[in-house]
């Protein structure tokens, strides 16, 4: 299952955090995380799937917010896989690429 994400823009920087994911989802729900689909200092581009979550009611993919229409570089993981989260707590931090860095990105892609 897909989800929508809650984001925070600080300046430039997006702190992605954990949405809620079902109806009866709270902050008392233990989730985690079951797979990262990218690492720090990967591009992540619109629409890429970023990670994968176990919940109580079963496993949840969450792709790049909505609000990421250009590509991000992923500056930080706020927790490992096998690592406990819950409602709102921050999942990872996303920096935008400048256009100076694009065509560095551009080619990033093309390696992996």
């Amino acid at each position: 299952m897909g989800a929508m994400i809650g984001v925070v823009s600080e300046m430039e920087t997006k702190v992605v955090r954990v949405p809620k994911l079902f109806p009866t989802h709270t902050a008392r729900e233990v989730l985690i995380i079951e797979k990262w689909h990218v690492q720090e200092g990967d591009i992540l581009q619109p629409g890429t799937l970023m990670v994968s979550l176990e919940t109580p009611p079963g496993f949840f993919d969450i792709p790049a917010p909505p609000t990421v229409s250009i590509p991000h570089r992923v500056a930080h993981l706020h927790v490992t896989e096998g690592g406990e989260i819950r409602l709102n707590d921050p999942l990872v931090t996303l920096e935008p690429i400048h256009e100076s860095e694009e065509p560095l990105a551009r080619s990033f892609q093309r390696c992996i």
